[in-house]
């Protein structure tokens, strides 16, 4: 019933993003006490079920006898990689990646996050890792999990983590439509941290996002999409992750590209220059210096780091799809970029 969220998730919430395990009361006692089963995922597996998620927009993204739960409209699944090979994970055991094969409407969406992700990583930001992956006739993002922890015995233990829509307690995620803006997540980053450094340091991997965002123009890179990891009285902003371009897109209508959280005043993306970062740093009391530089930093670095990105993927182009993409993307980008 998609008017009772909390039911939904009693049927699919043993597997949730970080460490939360929800189920009905009755079965309180054998989900904590069970062990789980991991089932091999040949390639073949993989394969099918990316092509019936490609093919039939219909179709279910749970397999029978699966129970995770992740956040978002986009087509994903979890899955285990143990000993170089891929498993469903079953009952209480954890997933470590989610598979995504991309937004169907948009041509080579997963390649263009997992080229947004590896341009980030290449200049030096904190955020999740990804690969770009055949499996047998299907593509797809795979991204290692950040809530997740390999511990010396190999056993995988859930950290727990939440996107900042939820720890501010607030429904919406575009900040145009009532969701929380740049403004509100810094105080909250600031707020929640044990320590005034660990404060300045969640709020300044925060700014690093929103300023590579920014420079980008990942116009979907909303409130849900930056999150926090808890582990006691610990509050550590995580790794940046679901973070893609539009820029291998023409913008809706040719308008302007529309931000998720104002900047300086704007949610035009072209429109942010450094003025308006200037308003945005002395808005929430940052050093503008700083704020600054690394505006420049990511700017004179993104096309390198966007080139090396489709490097690492272009000697596996079997089906032209790194090629086109970085045809469509890597012009567009420096366009953006003189504007």
């Amino acid at each position: 019933n998609p008017e009772k969220p909390l039911s939904l998730l009693s049927a699919i919430g043993k597997e949730c993003a970080g460490a939360v395990q929800l189920c009905p009361p009755e079965e309180v006692d054998r989900v904590a006490h069970s062990v789980g089963t991991l089932e091999s995922a040949s390639l073949a597996d993989v394969e099918a079920r990316l092509s019936a998620m490609r093919i039939d927009p219909e179709a279910g993204w749970v397999m029978p006898h699966e129970h995770w739960s992740l956040a978002g409209t986009q087509s994903k699944f979890g899955i285990r990689h143990k000993d170089g090979t891929w498993w469903w994970a079953h009952g209480a055991q954890p997933t470590t990646h989610i598979v995504k094969p991309g937004v169907r409407e948009l041509r080579g969406q997963a390649l263009v996050e997992h080229l947004t992700m590896r341009a980030g990583h290449h200049l030096g930001l904190r955020i999740a890792r990804t690969e770009f992956l055949d499996f047998l006739s299907e593509r797809a993002v795979v991204v290692e999990r950040f809530d997740r922890a390999i511990e010396a015995g190999g056993a995988v233990v859930r950290t727990h983590q939440e996107d900042v829509c939820q720890a501010l307690g607030i429904r919406h995620k575009y900040e145009e439509y009532g969701g929380p803006s740049a403004s509100a997540i810094i105080r909250l980053l600031r707020e929640s941290a044990a320590t005034a450094q660990q404060g300045r340091d969640n709020v300044n991997d925060f700014v690093d996002g929103l300023l590579f965002n920014t420079v980008i123009a990942a116009t979907d890179a909303h409130a849900r999409n930056y999150a926090l990891v808890l582990k006691g009285d610990q509050v550590q902003f995580a790794p940046l992750y679901d973070v893609a371009t539009s820029l291998a897109y023409d913008p809706p209508g040719a308008g302007a590209r529309r931000l998720s959280m104002q900047i300086g005043g704007t949610f035009d993306a072209a429109g942010v220059d450094d003025n308006a970062w200037r308003r945005f740093a002395r808005e929430n009391r940052l050093d503008d210096d700083r704020v600054l530089d690394r505006v420049d930093h990511l700017r004179n670095g993104v096309v390198d780091a966007f080139e090396a990105a489709v490097q690492e993927v272009a000697s596996d182009d079997w089906d032209g799809q790194v090629s086109e993409v970085a045809q469509r993307l890597l012009p567009s980008l420096a366009t953006h970029l003189a504007r």
